[in-house]
């Protein structure tokens, strides 16, 4: 499976963290859909690729009030994948599954950034250095 990343612009980031609250179990409990799961290239802004628009994927994430999660992801080509455990939060930083987010909760909308993912978005057979940025809906 392909990794794709999202490059935020700096106005981007500003406008996530002045209208966003920290995160922790107790703003974080519930199931979350994915409405967009985006790679952006770090060396091209505009080389992006929304695994939900463009592929029909899909990801869910649930948090328990007793601060464990469960993350389905469906890549809309026939793979799934689901992991869980404890997760930590402290203030901006999610870690789900050994991977650390930039995160913000705004009302029923959870942002969660990783700048470490990788995505071949010219189909050469190398990963380019990608930013992912998936947006989750509270049910």
């Amino acid at each position: 499976m392909r990794a794709v990343k999202f490059l935020l612009t700096a106005s981007t980031v500003a406008a996530l963290a002045a209208c966003a609250t920290d995160v922790s179990v107790e703003n974080l409990q519930g199931t979350w859909d994915a409405t967009t799961y985006i790679y952006a290239n770090q060396a091209n802004a505009s080389q992006q690729v929304d695994l939900i628009a463009s592929q029909g994927a899909s990801a869910t994430l649930t948090v328990e009030a007793t601060g464990t999660t469960t993350w389905s992801f469906d890549n809309g080509q026939g793979s799934t994948s689901t992991d869980g455990g404890a997760f930590t939060a402290d203030g901006k930083m999610l870690t789900l599954g050994g991977v650390a987010y930039q995160a913000s909760v705004d009302g029923n909308r959870l942002t969660l950034v990783y700048g470490g993912a990788q995505w071949d978005f010219d189909s050469d057979g190398t990963m380019e250095a990608a930013t992912l940025t998936i947006t989750l809906q509270r049910r």
